[in-house]
């Protein structure tokens, strides 16, 4: 089957049945997703057969020449993930930087930095908007796909692009209740309904609703936050069909404080997890809506069109403190002082459009799978107030209560409004030559636009593509790639001079080689990637620049489904060689870049006893290697390794009805560790332990 070709059927949720052994080759079937294939008699698996991220959307993983990490559903269960932290921990060598992990996320992959507002995606499609923390009640799969994405992504970071693929109605009605909570006290609850319906079931619809009280094991720190979402499809007609897709989560949480470099520097143990040092009821306030609406209409057996039509909105209230010493003097003490700042205006918009054309065309013996695309993504940053208020006095050891209210704001910092327009226009050619060979060819052309207070500035490129998949086997596969992008060189982190601040886009160069095997029921992978890219990082002067070069190299190994009947596994690791070149300060030269991790690895499996196959038993380990906290590696950041055991039992009732009890425990050790690096550094979550009871009707 074509990897480009369009569906004229949606995609569904389940589908009872044996799993087909090969795949019709009709262009207006569209391949479903591994996990909506359920196998009779068998349970959901951690393998993955099929992608849906970017250009290789609906194409065999094997057949894929890049570097992606795919959680399923299957596997977001079994460890009772509640959010994309959760989910990308699979990925080793995945930190984050600058956020508290209880209010947004801030992540790191391959040792750069993705964007908020670039590098996060809705179906393959839609840039959504990572300042509002990313809910997955209402997602079938979390994906990762590493490195440079230019082609069809146009301008992000070289770290990769996180994909989340909503649920949607498939062939068996779904109606799920369901509550979850921890030992801190939190208590949530949803409902999941998937129905399709009409004259030959061509009306779609799955709605998924969640609301939860949050509560978090550092002091005082609690909130809410809920969702609503749906996806909808029609199959117009046999040739043409449609989906829309539409969600809305808010969530509000208390800042707790993080702890500055300066602070940083002066510490010998990992302080506290329980601590806040921010204010009480200092606010941290999300909310933010997605839509995106598609179009698929298939001109014969061999092309089809397809529209895409989307808008992500965000809006978050923001207050920062970040603690410090009065002086080295009473680090002993714990004497010193937060200072910070609140801003209650941001707002952010992405308008996205892309129309495609894709199809075959056989020649001299060689099949080329072509897509033509045009993409225009407008990114719009509100004017934002950014009041900063005077420094009060804290103790480290032992946080004293201070009102939000009776701050001092001092100065206000005005945010210009800033745009930027990414318009690109590209081709992509996969050539099959004959059964085991495919070479891959494209190219971008690149139009960016920016304007903002300092003016209008417009920057043009050809971002190539290049690469070749050897298949050896029908279960096997060699590749190797090379690929050019435009990536926005970031935004200053908090807590840096120029905090805020937009840098001009840089180029980056990735090369790629890897394969992949199915061993048993498992996927095993392997891939060595090496990236050349623009260096940022914060100087002595404590201002974010880009200066230099950054070669990000190493390799990452997974193995990833059944390994046994009864035993799954998801098995990961990264070896990293991040550096600092040409920078023109002697000290830095060739130093690691910070919060790079040298080494990374999770492992997790879940086991079914043959005589209780309704019961399962997991474990999980999770290591993150030494990580330096500045440019001239001066000051480190420990290696650490969390745990987690869980458990899960379904009981069958009557009437097709059953109940999912489960219960997972992370950090079981109460291991303290640096959870994020950056200018700001917060300390990783004390132990958890979460349960969840759902009932399918």
């Amino acid at each position: 089957m074509s990897i480009w070709l369009i569906a004229a059927s949606a995609a569904g949720i389940a589908a009872d049945g044996p799993l087909p052994t090969a795949l019709p080759d009709q262009g207006q079937i569209e391949r479903r997703l591994d996990e909506e294939i359920v196998v009779t008699g068998q349970r959901p698996t951690f393998k993955t057969d099929v992608v849906q991220v970017g250009a290789f959307r609906n194409q065999a993983i094997l057949d894929t020449p890049a570097s992606i990490a795919v959680i399923p559903r299957a596997l977001l269960d079994a460890q009772g993930a509640i959010g994309l932290e959760e989910a990308l921990r699979n990925a080793p060598g995945v930190t984050q930087q600058a956020t508290s992990p209880t209010t947004s996320n801030n992540f790191v992959s391959r040792g750069v930095l993705m964007n908020a507002r670039t590098n996060y995606r809705l179906n393959g499609a839609l840039q959504i908007i990572n300042l509002s923390p990313v809910p997955i009640e209402n997602k079938q799969r979390v994906e990762l796909l590493k490195g440079v994405s230019a082609l069809y992504y146009g301008l992000a970071t070289p770290s990769g692009i996180v994909n989340v693929v909503a649920k949607r109605a498939g062939d068996r009605p779904v109606t799920s209740l369901y509550i979850n909570g921890d030992a801190e006290g939190s208590v949530g609850a949803g409902f999941d309904i998937g129905r399709k319906f009409g004259s030959d079931e061509r009306f779609g619809v799955r709605i998924n609703s969640y609301s939860a009280h949050i509560e978090t094991p550092i002091d005082g720190v609690n909130g809410h936050r809920y969702l609503a979402s749906g996806a909808f499809d029609w199959q117009a007609s046999d040739r043409l069909s449609l989906k829309f897709d539409i969600e809305h989560y808010r969530r509000a949480t208390d800042e707790p404080g993080g702890i500055a470099l300066a602070a940083f520097r002066l510490l010998d143990d990992i302080p506290d997890p329980h601590s806040r040092y921010a204010p009480s009821n200092a606010p941290y306030r999300t909310w933010s809506t997605n839509a995106l609406g598609r179009a698929d209409y298939a001109l014969g057996d061999a092309w089809s069109l397809r529209a895409e039509l989307g808008l992500a909105q965000s809006r978050r209230q923001r207050s920062r403190a970040d603690f410090s010493f009065t002086s080295a003097a009473t680090v002993e003490s714990g004497a010193g002082r937060i200072a910070g700042n609140y801003t209650a205006d941001q707002e952010y918009r992405n308008e996205y459009v892309r129309t495609e054309i894709a199809g075959k065309l056989p020649t001299f013996g060689i099949e080329h799978e072509l897509l033509f695309g045009f993409a225009r993504n407008r990114q719009i940053q509100e004017e934002q107030n950014q009041r900063s208020y005077a420094p009060v006095a804290q103790n480290f050891y032992d946080p004293r209560r201070i009102a939000f209210d009776s701050l001092t704001f001092t100065t206000t910092r005005v945010l210009p409004r800033s745009v930027n327009i990414d318009t690109g226009f590209y081709m992509l050619d996969i050539a099959h030559v004959g059964e085991k060979l495919l070479l891959i060819g494209g190219v971008r052309r690149v139009l960016y636009d920016t304007k903002d207070s300092t003016g209008d500035y417009r920057m043009k490129a050809w971002t190539p593509t290049g690469g070749i998949v050897f298949k050896p086997t029908p279960r096997s596969s060699l590749y190797f790639t090379y690929i050019e992008g435009l990536e926005s060189a970031g935004t200053a982190p908090a807590g840096t001079t120029n905090e805020g601040d937009i840098l001009r886009p840089v180029l980056s160069k990735q090369i790629e080689a890897g394969g992949r095997i199915e061993v048993a029921g498992a996927l095993a992978s392997l891939a060595y990637f090496h990236i050349d890219r623009g260096l940022g990082y914060i100087n002595d002067a404590n201002i974010y620049v880009v200066n230099g070069t950054a070669i990000h190299e190493g390799v990452e190994a997974s193995l990833q489904g059944h390994v046994t009947p009864q035993l799954s596994v998801a098995l990961s690791g990264q070896y990293l060689k991040a550096t600092q070149q040409e920078t023109g300060v002697a000290t830095q030269e060739g130093k690691r870049i910070d919060n790079t991790p040298r080494w990374a690895a999770s492992l997790f499996a879940e086991y079914h006893p043959p005589i209780l196959p309704d019961l399962g038993v997991n474990a999980g380990l999770y290591y993150t290697g030494l990580r330096y906290a500045d440019a001239l590696n001066a000051y480190v950041m420990p290696a650490y390794t969390t745990y987690s055991l869980g458990a899960n039992y379904r009981l069958t009732l009557s009437n097709d009805r059953a109940v999912m009890l489960r219960v997972n425990g992370d950090n079981l050790t109460n291991k303290r560790y640096w959870s994020t690096g950056g200018a700001v550094f917060y300390v990783g979550l004390a132990r958890q332990v979460r349960f969840s009871a759902s009932m399918d009707f």
